[in-house]
């Protein structure tokens, strides 16, 4: 069997409406989390570095560092500047200096800066979390859609669904448990998190590999999230970071 159906046919339980007004099994939103909340320490905080996606550019006043404030009740530091590259953001991390009583959760990329070669930006990655002195760290990787080749993030048009890109792979290698696979997490719960049922367009760009088109301000560009984008993907960080042990 070709392996993009046999990713197809796995999304499909998955993806799967119990009803039409209801989320899809296997990936409904967790309705206690906010009160579940609990904050670890009034001297820790979360350092949220990257770029437009981490400011929140498209979320009508809506980032995930500011959703995960509330989900943890730590106070977060959105160290987002819109447009800088990799280079520039760890250049920035390094000024700041010690973080070791902090949390680092880091996204970029999507602005180059490493040359298109992957093991330059996980050295930028490592170099950023070694001159932090944390062990307490989140990589989150691209949410773009692999097909869409104005970004830099693209590379193929045929339908991997939930299966690893060549990017997310690597660095799940570098990075192991603390990665967050942004793509896969929005497709799997973006719409969940925030009550939307999917429908069959949604279904149907899952089987492709993209995200729900409802997760972004399409008419404005196809790269940052919306305001219920940036809800889920606060979501994701705040249940890794849950798992690891960063928070209750």
């Amino acid at each position: 069997m070709n392996p993009s159906t046999i990713v197809k046919l796995a999304l499909i339980p998955l993806l799967a409406l119990s009803t039409a007004n209801s989320v899809p099994q296997l990936v409904n939103a967790s309705t206690s989390i906010a009160g579940e909340v609990k904050s670890v320490s009034k001297m820790t905080e979360i350092n949220a570095w990257g770029d437009s996606m981490t400011e929140g550019v498209n979320g009508d006043g809506v980032s995930y560092p500011a959703v995960l404030e509330k989900l943890t009740g730590i106070k977060t530091n959105n160290y987002g500047i819109g447009g800088e590259t990799s280079e520039e953001i760890m250049n920035r991390s390094l000024k700041k200096g010690d973080q070791s009583n902090d949390i680092l959760i880091i996204e970029m990329g999507d602005n180059g800066g490493w040359d298109k070669d992957i093991d330059t930006l996980i050295n930028q990655y490592k170099t950023m979390i070694a001159n932090a002195h944390t062990d307490r760290y989140i990589i989150i990787s691209s949410t773009d859609d692999p097909n869409d080749s104005d970004q830099i993030w693209g590379y193929t048009d045929e339908a991997i669904g939930l299966e690893d890109t060549w990017y997310e792979e690597a660095l799940e290698e570098a990075f192991g448990k603390h990665l967050l696979k942004g793509r896969q997490y929005l497709i799997k719960r973006g719409l969940a998190i925030n009550g939307i049922p999917f429908d069959d367009e949604d279904i149907e760009r899952a089987q492709q590999g993209l995200i729900s088109e409802k997760l972004r301000h399409v008419e404005k560009d196809n790269t940052h999230l919306n305001s219920l984008g940036y809800t889920a993907q606060a979501y994701g960080v705040y249940e890794l970071g849950r798992s690891l042990g960063y928070w209750k």
